[in-house]
Formats: C-alpha cells, sequence, structure tokens
C-alpha cells in the first residue's frame, strides 16, 4: 500500500505544527523531521542511488523546507509540497551530474582527429559567469565565518568529493558525527547567506 494513502500523514496535524513553528515555537521543526525523514529517504533513493547523496539531499530538503515556511499554504498537503521540495533537489542534483560528465568516446569529423572531449555547453552569456565568480565569493566569505568543525566536513564533501566514510576515517569521528555536523553547517551557512541577503 502507498505511505501517502495508508493514514501516516495526516495534513491538518502537519499544518498546525508548521503554525505553531512560524508562531516561535522552532524546536517542533523536529517533529516533521523524524516524521518524514524515511519517506523523504524513500522517495529520494529512487532518483539517487548513492547513499550519501540521498543523506545530502534528505537534509537539504529539510533545510529548505524551513527556511521556506513562510511560503507553505495550507491548499496543499505538507508532505506533498516537502515532497517537491525533494524532487526539485534531485532533479537538480542529477542535472549538475550530467554536466560534470565529460566524454572522450566520441570521435571529431575524420579530418580533425580519432577522439574528442565532448565538454558540456556553458552558455555564451558573460554575465553568467561573473554571477557565478560572485557567488563563489560570497559562498567562500560565508565559509570563513563558520565554526572550524562544520568549515572542514562541508569543504571535505562537496570540495573534495569524500565519501561520509571517508570524512570520518579522515578526521577521526564516527559517521554518525559527519552527519550531524554537516547537517548544522548547511544550516548555518544558509543562515548567513540569507543574512546578507545573497539566496
Amino acid at each position: 500500500m502507498n505511505i501517502a494513502d495508508s493514514g501516516y500523514f495526516n495534513p491538518a496535524e502537519d499544518y498546525e505544527i508548521v503554525q505553531q513553528i512560524l508562531g516561535g515555537n522552532k524546536d517542533l521543526f523536529e517533529k516533521l523531521e523524524r516524521k518524514y525523514k524515511k519517506p523523504l529517504s524513500h522517495l529520494i533513493s529512487k532518483m539517487v542511488r548513492n547513499t550519501d547523496d540521498v543523506e545530502d539531499i534528505v537534509q537539504e530538503t529539510f533545510i529548505r523546507a524551513y527556511n521556506n515556511l513562510r511560503y507553505y499554504k495550507k491548499e496543499f498537503a505538507f508532505h506533498s509540497w516537502l515532497f517537491k521540495i525533494a524532487s526539485n533537489l534531485c532533479i537538480d542534483f542529477l542535472r549538475k551530474r550530467r554536466v560534470q560528465t565529460i566524454s572522450i568516446e566520441q570521435p571529431f569529423p575524420r579530418s580533425e582527429s580519432e577522439n574528442q572531449m565532448d565538454f558540456p555547453a556553458l552558455g555564451d552569456e558573460a554575465d553568467k559567469m561573473i554571477l557565478d565568480e560572485e557567488q563563489r565569493q560570497s559562498l567562500n566569505a560565508a565559509l570563513s565565518l563558520l565554526p572550524e568543525k562544520y568549515r572542514i566536513v562541508i569543504e571535505l564533501r562537496h570540495f573534495e568529493e569524500l565519501e561520509y566514510n571517508e570524512i570520518a576515517e579522515r578526521l577521526g569521528i564516527p559517521v554518525g558525527t559527519v552527519k550531524a555536523h554537516l547537517f548544522r553547517a548547511r544550516k548555518a551557512l544558509l543562515d548567513i547567506l540569507r543574512k546578507r541577503r545573497l539566496v
């Protein structure tokens, strides 16, 4: 039976929790996290295979939802709104993965070369490149404001692209601690960027 049809979700209850969070009881968001972590993981794992990437997207979904709760509308069930955020993040993730892929298997026209490297189209807009550079600078500035333990896990996960277990081994801490640090680091980073009106 589909979990969405099983009575597991209670839109009226979720809406009441959201209203209490918006009213100042922010700790209640953890109740929504506990309730929806497993269904979200199940949904995301259908689109993304790597378990660490699934965990990343689950965390990012909750962060996006928390920071956009004021835009949530009662006419939509909370779980539908949350799953839509997760689906969009999965699509963005898969699109970025495709863009990063470089193929050296397709041949050039006969007269040019035996092989070609098929780079993704970057577009011609100079302003986009400038904007991307500005965003990188803003991100680096925000990262520098994080506590060192949070900054390090962000850099290892997103810049060096290490798996959770590799980060744990590198830092000599449990995998669970790595996940907790990443979650708090992303939340703190988003708060910094929001205060600077960069997101």
